[in-house]
């Protein structure tokens, strides 16, 4: 029998290297780092896992370097929360790609990734047979769009819901050179750094009235459902008539944001798997799981260890 995910995660699977300072530098300068942690990461990932933690059937496609040790401890890390990895692609000339994270005391992180094999998923590696098994495509966080191109043409014809949180390596190509991805979405998932860029406002200037405003372009592309995390304020939802700002998860203890976006993705994929429409109120619960999902998270350290099971989602 052939087997039906709930969602399969197409982007970058890294190593996250995360050091912990006090401060983060100025220029010239040097920090002491007191305790440095190697975790597999990468955004497309994160969520495959979080996915797969919190009970759906998940499969993750991406490509990682062929029998190197980043490559192999991201297998391992798969299977300990059974993320489907057949439809993984080997690269025999980069190796798996790693990312650079330091995180002060406040949980604020500077990252520098160096995506590897991740970057050279061809679409071509994008295979129909592969992809029309699920009920949901989820994209994320490469530079190279082509093949994600190819993942929601599939989906388009398959009739197959494509989410795409897109991460700052394809934000910052700029709106003109992603259009062609954004005319075959059906959600979009944007920090708001992530809005900000897009549309080249101030980080300060952004408040919910002017991102109601500038999504019209967006929606016109002929996405359905745009949703802005803006961190402490919480998550706005957007549909073409409604918008509402929904609150953060309240939490005991900040230590690490790093991967809350990912797993705010997570969140939502489980909601909307659940009931495949949107309506808003319907969309509204999955942006409230997202919100509880990312608040858990963010409490421990790395991307991954602060996501709850299913059965912490059982009031949702």
């Amino acid at each position: 029998m052939i087997e039906i995910f709930d969602v399969i995660c197409i982007g970058a699977a890294l190593v996250d290297m995360v050091a912990q300072v006090v401060r983060h530098p100025a220029d010239d300068d040097e920090v002491f780092v007191s305790n440095l942690t190697l975790l597999s990461g990468g955004a497309a990932a994160n969520t495959a896992y979080a996915c797969a933690k919190i009970g759906l059937s998940t499969a993750f496609i991406g490509k990682i370097g062929s029998q190197d040790t980043f490559g192999n401890k991201i297998i391992n890390d798969f299977k300990e929360v059974n993320v489907a990895t057949e439809f993984i692609k080997y690269s025999e000339h980069y190796r798996t790609g790693s990312a650079y994270i330091a995180l002060n005391k406040k949980g604020d992180r500077r990252i520098y990734a160096h995506s590897g094999a991740a970057n050279y998923l061809l679409k071509e590696d994008l295979l129909e047979k592969e992809l029309i098994n699920t009920k949901i495509i989820f994209l994320s966080s490469l530079k190279n769009i082509e093949p994600f191109i190819e993942a929601a043409n599939i989906g388009r014809n398959n009739k197959i819901p494509i989410i795409l949180n897109p991460g700052m390596l394809i934000i910052d190509q700029g709106l003109k050179n992603i259009k062609k991805l954004l005319e075959k979405i059906d959600i979009l998932i944007l920090s708001q750094n992530e809005y900000a860029t897009l549309f080249n406002i101030e980080g300060s200037d952004l408040n919910e009235d002017l991102i109601q405003e500038k999504s019209s372009t967006l929606f016109n592309l002929g996405i359905k459902v745009i949703i802005t995390t803006l961190g402490k304020k919480g998550a706005l939802l957007l549909t073409s008539s409604r918008a509402e700002l929904l609150p953060p998860l309240k939490l005991s203890n900040l230590i690490d944001t790093t991967g809350a976006g990912d797993a705010f993705s997570a969140g939502f994929i489980y909601g909307f798997v659940r009931n495949k429409n949107l309506k808003f109120e319907h969309l509204k619960n999955n942006v409230k799981i997202g919100n509880f999902v990312a608040g858990n998270c963010i409490q421990e350290l790395g991307a991954r260890n602060g996501i709850p099971s299913r059965e912490d989602l059982i009031f949702f």
